[in-house]
């Protein structure tokens, strides 16, 4: 059931079989499950290393983070890559950025960067992250998140345009905390989820302060994130026309695992589809282990894109702390890593998953991209 009265989606049995192998993860035969498809492999995991840097100066010149895959079906040759930018180290102030590439390792920043900012009146004067696009008719949508000020909550909003490039138009703030379990923050994803031409879901998760951790987070001395689901639909560029629902079994508990597993914490998750099966992509961490923290990037499975307990299955996909060294050379402590964003180019049977990275050594943030192949896409 979804709060404020949503009725309860409906449920199938399907059995998956996700697990490691030598050759990478595979997906059992879907067809005795009533899907048609065969073995799924992600395999030949290539890093590519950093796609997307700093500029010499502008908005972005000390940062690029928060990456968001976009391909829109009236430009199918073209690879949108919207971003996070800031000039100072303190994140003073953040906008959102927009490069583009056909073939999706080389991009070119456009020239109306940034192509959003918060404004005096808006929730996000001081902060604006986490970018995630869809199209609804002749017009784009972003979710992104979003503050006013350095004491203020950050929370999702809305904005449109008629063009990627803008003008963006900034509708407000969709969706703050309500709830014990998310904390101060709210971040969403990277990718939004099609459900029909005007109703998507967006997958969000919690962050909390040290200051103003919840009661469980001070009993245990450290935080632990989780993942949400919410459903929204767009009728019109005006928040009148837009509803906006969270989910009921928020949250998705059963994607974190237990005290000093990889994926303790997990968060700022993209999404793919694939064969009639939903693929989750979350970036995870370990924070119980104290400074540097150790982070990962998984994958989970499900035959929905509600990702519920009894038919999700989870698994690595990029170890950080060993596979460092690959992603950016000369490391001097551990990665970060964040909001993984896939696309799938079935023409070139890969797997493109860009993702946000950085030395905790100097916390400059860029955006990597690492490839997997496969003979079944």
């Amino acid at each position: 059931m979804w709060s404020e009265n949503v009725k309860r989606r409906l449920h199938y049995n399907i059995n998956i079989n996700l697990k490691s192998s030598s050759g990478g993860f595979s997906i059992s035969d879907l067809a005795r499950a009533g899907i048609e498809g065969k073995p799924i492999r992600l395999s030949d995991k290539i890093h590519h290393g950093i796609v997307l840097d700093v500029s010499s100066n502008g908005f972005d010149r000390c940062s690029v983070d928060f990456g968001s895959i976009f391909v829109d079906e009236n430009d199918p040759d073209t690879v949108f890559l919207f971003y996070s930018g800031t000039s100072d180290a303190q994140w003073s102030r953040s906008g959102v950025g927009l490069a583009r590439s056909h073939g999706g390792f080389k991009f070119q920043k456009t020239s109306e960067n940034p192509i959003l900012e918060g404004n005096s009146r808006s929730f996000n004067h001081r902060e604006t992250l986490t970018p995630a696009v869809i199209r609804v008719g002749n017009r784009f949508y972003m979710v992104f998140s979003g503050r006013r000020s350095s004491n203020k909550s950050r929370r999702i909003g809305l904005a449109y345009a008629e063009d990627l490039k803008g003008p963006w138009h900034i509708l407000g703030e969709i969706l703050k905390p309500t709830h014990i379990w998310e904390g101060v923050h709210l971040d969403n994803g990277p990718t939004l989820v099609k459900l029909n031409e005007t109703t998507f879901l967006f997958f969000y998760s919690n962050l909390m302060t040290n200051s103003k951790l919840d009661m469980f987070a001070f009993l245990r001395r450290y935080p632990i994130r989780r993942i949400g689901i919410a459903k929204i639909r767009i009728r019109g560029p005006s928040l009148s026309q837009i509803e906006v629902y969270k989910h009921s079994a928020n949250p998705l508990k059963h994607l974190n695992g237990a005290k000093g597993d990889w994926n303790e914490s997990v968060f700022c998750p993209g999404y793919f589809q694939l064969n009639g099966m939903h693929f989750m992509v979350p970036a995870a961490s370990t924070y119980s282990v104290g400074f540097p923290y150790k982070q990962y990037i998984g994958i989970a499975s499900s035959n929905t894109p509600f990702f519920n307990k009894s038919h999700t299955r989870i698994e690595k996909l990029i170890d950080g702390p060993s596979e460092k060294s690959q992603i950016i050379p000369n490391m001097k402590s551990e990665i970060c890593l964040d909001s993984p964003s896939p696309i799938l180019f079935k023409e070139k049977s890969k797997l493109f998953l860009y993702y946000s990275v950085a030395d905790r050594a100097a916390y400059v943030w860029k955006i990597a991209l690492t490839t997997f192949g496969s003979t079944k896409f």
